[in-house]
């Protein structure tokens, strides 16, 4: 998997959350408010990015 689509799979996935928040604090605003400050720093992060690191043992690309 390349850097792009790494990068990519975690926006859509924050994307995903993103819905599934808007869903959710219509049906639990508590929960809601709980699951969107876990993810906050992963929407908004400091600098504008999240820095990738490839883990140990797997082979690149």
């Amino acid at each position: 998997m390349t850097s792009e689509q790494a990068a990519q799979l975690i926006d859509d996935a924050l994307d995903l959350v993103h819905q599934r928040l808007i869903d959710l604090e219509i049906q639990a605003p508590l929960a809601h408010r709980a699951l969107a400050e876990e993810f906050r720093e992963w929407r908004h992060p400091a600098g504008g990015h999240i820095d990738l690191m490839v883990c140990p043992g797997f082979p690149p690309g």
